[in-house]
């Protein structure tokens, strides 16, 4: 990473002069490889991908020293394609965050802009999408957002200091929409979230819940599109239960891991409520596992199975994915990495995933454009080189 510093001085009343020290540091990473994909579209599709083992970004980091321990803190970061140098999240331009804030060792942090929530913040953190198997360890459409394909706008947040190894945080995005016809006001495209981790030595543990009111408004020519969720839903083409208009969603997350000396052993839990514009809804529960082992210095060596439990409630909010009520999924993933450097690694990942039950198709999240249309299974094998800077 690069920091550049700059001083700043102001004169005060009795003559005197107070230097406040700031900093802006500029980072980043550019992954690029290549994958073969099954069912896409009904056909095998091989294809150069970007982003799979860490999503492409840069941005810029900042902070001053305010006194007494205050500082002013931002943050800025975009996302883009090292294939054809697009922006990525719609074309954003810090698609990936983009807030401002103040923080106090002892008081917390307070930050307002576009933000993760907080099942993102404390629970995917223990998740193997966020640890090593990035896009293809994400849970069936990503549907717990546990691989964070959703920003929040419009985010007043607050994070806890550390204390005693606990921390916590709770975060409200305004729907920025005055009261209206057609159901528009002050809760729709709004959302909140809350949570909580704890970490021991080896040990870590993190709880969390999201919920978001009519984020379906959000797509394009929707009802507000200013709002929490802005444009989003309809961006994520291998999430299967997006396609028809969302009235709510909740997510509840737990997760914890447990390091043995090379051996890192870790579950994640979290329950997914969708309750649909037409009065049916889906219930979905994951269950991962999840396993990492030190090999080497430099080798790392990754095992994943996840389990998602579906239970839908009639109509059109389970036609696209299901032929009845009770559509299951089940991916194992498997991977390596190898660091080259501090900053330079290669890495190998595989994904099969199984549509059983009432489940009539397969989407594994980063298979490229539509999923496994009718077939009820799908492989990914990816490899790639990221570069962090």
């Amino acid at each position: 990473m690069k920091e550049i510093v700059f001083v700043s001085a102001g004169m005060f009343a009795m003559g005197s002069i107070a230097h406040a020290q700031s900093s802006v540091t500029l980072y980043g990473s550019i992954d690029n490889g290549v994958a073969y994909s099954s069912n896409v579209q009904g056909k095998s599709l091989y294809q150069a991908t970007q982003g799979i083992g860490l999503g492409d970004r840069w941005g810029l980091r900042g902070r001053e020293d305010l006194g007494n321990g205050l500082r002013a803190i931002f943050t800025i970061e975009s996302g883009f394609s090292s294939l054809s140098g697009a922006q990525l999240q719609g074309g954003r331009l810090f698609g990936r965050q983009a807030y401002v804030g103040l923080n106090q060792q002892q008081l917390g942090t307070l930050t307002l802009g576009r933000q993760y929530d907080s099942v993102v913040e404390y629970v995917s953190v223990l998740a193997s999408s966020k640890q090593y198997a990035d896009q293809l360890g994400a849970h069936v459409g990503d549907n717990d957002n546990m691989f964070n394909s959703l920003r929040i706008n419009n985010a007043v947040k607050y994070a806890s200091p550390d204390i005693a190894g606990f921390a916590f945080g709770g975060m409200y995005a305004f729907s920025n929409q005055a009261s209206g016809n057609g159901g528009t006001g002050f809760s729709n495209n709004s959302a909140f979230s809350v949570g909580a981790s704890y970490v021991n030595g080896p040990l870590k543990v993190a709880t969390a819940f999201l919920q978001l009111n009519h984020p379906s408004s959000g797509n394009t020519n929707g009802s507000n599109t200013g709002g929490a969720i802005a444009g989003d839903y309809n961006t994520l083409n291998t999430n299967i239960f997006y396609t028809q208009p969302v009235a709510k969603q909740t997510v509840v997350g737990a997760g914890a891991n447990y390091r043995f000396a090379n051996l890192t052993v870790g579950t994640v839990f979290s329950d997914v409520l969708l309750d649909y514009n037409d009065s049916t809804s889906i219930r979905l529960m994951n269950y991962e596992a999840n396993a990492s082992y030190q090999v080497t210095s430099a080798l790392v060596a990754e095992l994943v199975y996840t389990f998602t439990d579906g239970t839908a409630d009639g109509g059109a909010s389970y036609g696209n994915f299901a032929t009845g009520r009770h559509p299951r999924w089940q991916q194992v993933t498997a991977g390596a990495s190898y660091a080259l450097s501090k900053k330079t690694s290669l890495y190998m990942l595989g994904a099969y995933q199984l549509a059983c039950g009432d489940a009539k198709r397969a989407a594994i999240s980063s298979s490229g454009g539509e999923t496994a249309m009718n077939h009820r299974s799908q492989i990914e094998v990816t490899s790639g080189i990221i570069v962090k800077f």
